[in-house]
């Protein structure tokens, strides 16, 4: 099998879940890591296992001979990095969500084509198994005509909220908040699951735990969202809602998707298990592909991700080694897609109306 040498930007997700499920797999090698903020090397290279870390991502690019880059960093560096990629001749896998705007995803898409590179997004819960059932359904036609889907995420996560810092994700000006990291996903896997594009928002963006202050009396203020509430529609007609609370004390179900067509109904309950009825039947579990483990040796942070990133990395290998592009890939033009709605969420929660996605 081919190698592909990989360089990275970030020493958070990048460095904690790119490196090691890239190094994990027989057909990457990373060869380098890029700090941003010039944060803790020691602990980069700790977690990521890798000796070859940067602390100027464009020293690394000029000097690491790559195949691909991985763009891991705040939201508000994406497009520059990307673009300095694109110049060198490397692939781009770019982390959710793509861009501040669509003016943004408009330029990259624009940088990608004249490169003649894969402009893909990380998408990698497209891969796991209840995911790509519930596509199969979907594209299957059993469910009829869609009226509607409601899909719910609430994280168990309100003593982390109160007692750590959230860094670039609580600070709106760097693409922080919960819509973009939580919502671009939930918003490419309704139009990918559904095939067709939203129409329309109204939307409320809370800041529920607006501050945190450490045990030295150091308080951070945030400026981005921790939650949201979506009410919108879908050009094929669906009517949608989709919610996110990430300061809950406790929950019953991380995740939960309800879609009502005219001929049956799905349930989808925390990207584990998948229930299907047909007509007025009872609901019933639709069996599933196996879940695969992660090795022993990779750290417990990348693991948790194992199940959908390693088959996200197979088809990424697939295309590199071929020239076509996997269908579940996504690509730039989802996260321009995605990215129209995040907008369009955004200008209807500041103005308090139903906004176009347009």
């Amino acid at each position: 099998m081919e190698k592909y040498r990989v360089g990275i930007i970030g020493t958070g997700f990048g460095a904690k879940v790119h490196a090691p499920m890239m190094n994990h797999h027989d057909g990457f090698d990373v060869v380098a890591i890029s700090s941003v903020s010039r944060g803790n090397i020691e602990e980069a290279r700790k977690a990521s296992e890798i000796e070859n870390i940067y602390t100027d991502w464009r020293q690394m690019i000029e000097q690491e001979t790559l195949d691909l880059l991985v763009v891991a960093s705040a939201v508000h560096l994406h497009k520059e990095m990307v673009a300095a990629a694109f110049e060198k001749g490397v692939h781009v896998v770019c982390e959710k969500p793509m861009a501040m705007d669509v003016a943004e995803t408009e330029e990259m898409i624009t940088e990608r084509a004249k490169a003649g590179k894969l402009g893909l997004i990380n998408h990698e819960f497209r891969f796991l198994p209840a995911r790509t059932k519930v596509k199969e359904i979907m594209e299957s036609g059993k469910l009829g005509g869609i009226m509607h889907v409601r899909y719910e995420c609430s994280f168990a996560n309100y003593t982390g909220l109160t007692t750590k810092p959230r860094g670039w994700l609580g600070q709106e000006e760097k693409g922080g908040g919960m819509l973009g990291a939580i919502g671009s996903h939930m918003t490419d896997a309704l139009q990918w699951w559904l095939d067709s594009s939203f129409k329309e928002v109204f939307a409320r963006l809370p800041i529920h735990i607006p501050s945190q202050t450490d045990e030295n009396g150091n308080t951070e203020h945030r400026t981005a969202d921790d939650a949201f509430q979506i009410i919108g529609s879908l050009e094929n007609g669906a009517t949608v809602t989709l919610e996110l609370l990430s300061a809950a004390r406790q929950t019953e179900h991380t995740w939960r998707l309800e879609i009502y067509g005219t001929e049956g109904t799905l349930v989808m309950l925390d990207d584990k298990k998948v229930l299907l009825s047909a007509g007025n039947s009872p609901l019933e579990e639709v069996e599933l592909v196996p879940d695969i483990e992660a090795p022993a040796t990779m750290p417990q942070i990348a693991a948790r991700y194992y199940n959908g990133f390693q088959r996200a990395l197979d088809a990424l290998h697939e295309t590199l080694a071929s020239g076509k592009k996997h269908p579940y890939l996504a690509d730039f033009e989802h996260g321009h897609a995605t990215q129209k709605v995040l907008d369009a969420v955004r200008t209807s929660a500041l103005e308090g109306r139903k906004m176009e996605v347009k």
